[in-house]
């Protein structure tokens, strides 16, 4: 699975039903602090991964999206013009619809992206399985070879976005939710919370897009 020879364990089923069931345990994932996310990305760039997982990396932090959400886009799902990303409710986790504003380093990532064309809609197909995603371990993978896994997880670059919204101010705390497709839990807060706040998570993800390519507004950011 970690060299994307096969996408499914073929003895996961069996195993799960030989063994007894384990209990849950809620454990926090590895998360950098935000502050490394820019030269943990230097690594990533540096690293002798495929082009297509790479930019599929960057891509993820870039918008706070989830893996399997950046793995499995298509170009159907974006307008351009309009730097906008709508991620349709049958691919999200709470099966909702999400928009995402587009930063101008998330719409350069695209533009590399379409040298890597295998005739799918796919934005980052896999090099060794044409018409297929990558896989999730794809971009694990990644972090093992840097030496980043014993620190962070894919999934924890998410959090990194949420505290640096949180420290610097970037935003409210329900726009940073809306950004990371949290939608709230309370019944009657679901009534009020409508708008999805996309202008207003504009200028965020813009200059969350700055700080992680390296750009001006590292970590100053104030609300406006």
């Amino acid at each position: 699975m970690a060299h994307d020879f096969i996408e499914h364990n073929p003895a996961g089923e069996a195993i799960d039903g030989a063994l007894p069931a384990m209990p849950k345990i809620k454990a926090h994932l590895r998360a950098l602090p935000y502050r490394e996310v820019p030269a943990a990305l230097e690594l990533v760039e540096a690293s002798n991964a495929s082009v297509s997982a790479k930019l599929c990396l960057k891509f993820t932090v870039l918008t706070a999206a989830r893996s399997g959400e950046a793995r499995g886009a298509v170009w159907s799902e974006f307008n351009l013009p309009e730097a906008l990303w709508t991620v349709p409710a049958e691919r999200m986790k709470g099966h909702l619809q999400h928009r995402v504003p587009l930063s101008e380093a998330a719409l350069e990532v695209l533009l590399k992206a379409r040298e890597l064309s295998d005739g799918s809609d796919l934005i980052f197909p896999s090099p060794m399985r044409q018409g297929q995603q990558l896989s999730d371990m794809t971009l694990t993978k990644i972090l093992r070879t840097t030496g980043l896994a014993e620190r962070a997880t894919v999934h924890g670059f998410r959090s990194a976005f949420r505290d640096w919204g949180t420290e610097t101010k970037a935003e409210s705390g329900p726009v940073l939710e809306l950004a990371l497709a949290h939608r709230p839990k309370d019944e009657v807060e679901k009534a009020y919370a409508r708008s999805d706040c996309l202008e207003l998570r504009r200028p965020v993800m813009e200059v969350w897009g700055e700080f992680v390519v390296g750009g001006l507004g590292q970590g100053d950011t104030q609300s406006t």
